[in-house]
């Protein structure tokens, strides 16, 4: 894009305070984007939450899942996810322990945990961005970059013909088309919305806080007409700070939440009266 390799005589004319400090930097969209994510895999430890919706045709589920994450040998950590699915009243509670390659689970409140059939690996990607923003890097050139309450916003946008790409490796990645079977046909009926992604990178210690990614477009998919659309929250927390037995630091988070959330609560009520006394 001429606009970013354009940076430097950009703030010489004085374009913005927040350009400005990404020239001060010397470091490009992509560049800050890439050092985040090597920082990232560092990681000796994190907490983590993911909100997903995805909707395929007339399908939808959504979720919400928190973990707690320790890279050391042996990797270790705990996930609790609620699962909620169109058409089916009750949604699906899951609670996940991985200690080296054990992979145990326990559904809806059961007291027995039983062997998982996934892999640590799989596990791994949901506690590490690597997975899913690598996925972005075919087009590095178009990411855009902001700096606000000291975080840098990579962003990137994809709306035509040549970001189909990554309509198709989304599909692949879901399993719902394999290497090799989407046709010319079935990938020339895609027809863009948008293709989404925001990462925020804190600006002094480059550790990634969070990331937002959506897809959103229509194709043909076995004679249909289907609209796809995934929207992704990722957000971290306590990067290099988990400590002691996981199933109790998380419980000690989730308390910590809620007291934030109430304190915010109790001062947005102070606000409101002190509107009324006035």
């Amino acid at each position: 894009m001429k606009k970013l390799r354009r940076w430097t005589g950009s703030c010489l004319l004085g374009m913005t305070a927040l350009i400005l400090t990404s020239c001060g930097q010397d470091m490009l969209p992509e560049e800050v984007y890439k050092s985040s994510i090597a920082k990232m895999e560092q990681l000796d430890s994190v907490y983590f939450t993911e909100s997903s919706q995805l909707q395929v045709g007339e399908d939808q589920v959504s979720s919400f899942t928190r973990g707690v994450v320790t890279y050391q040998t042996p990797f270790k950590a705990y996930m609790e996810t609620e699962m909620n699915v169109v058409d089916v009243s009750e949604p699906l509670d899951l609670h996940i322990r991985v200690n080296g390659d054990d992979v145990t689970i326990r559904e809806n409140g059961e007291t027995t945990w039983e062997e998982y059939n996934t892999s640590a690996e799989s596990v791994l990607m949901k506690a590490r961005p690597t997975h899913t923003l690598e996925f972005f890097l075919d087009f590095e050139e178009e990411f855009l970059m902001k700096e606000e309450n000291d975080l840098y916003h990579v962003s990137f946008k994809g709306t035509d013909d040549r970001h189909i790409a990554l309509a198709e490796k989304k599909l692949r990645r879901l399993g719902i088309a394999e290497e090799g079977v989407l046709t010319e046909e079935t990938l020339n009926s895609i027809e863009l919305d948008r293709i989404e992604m925001v990462a925020y990178i804190d600006t002094e210690t480059m550790y990634m806080v969070g990331y937002d990614t959506r897809f959103t477009f229509t194709m043909e998919l076995l004679g249909d007409l289907v609209r796809f659309n995934e929207i992704i929250y990722v957000r971290y927390d306590d990067h290099n700070h988990v400590t002691g037995d996981l199933e109790q630091f998380m419980e000690e988070k989730i308390k910590e939440i809620e007291r934030e959330k109430m304190e915010e609560r109790e001062d947005e009520e102070d606000e409101e009266e002190e509107i009324i006394t006035e």
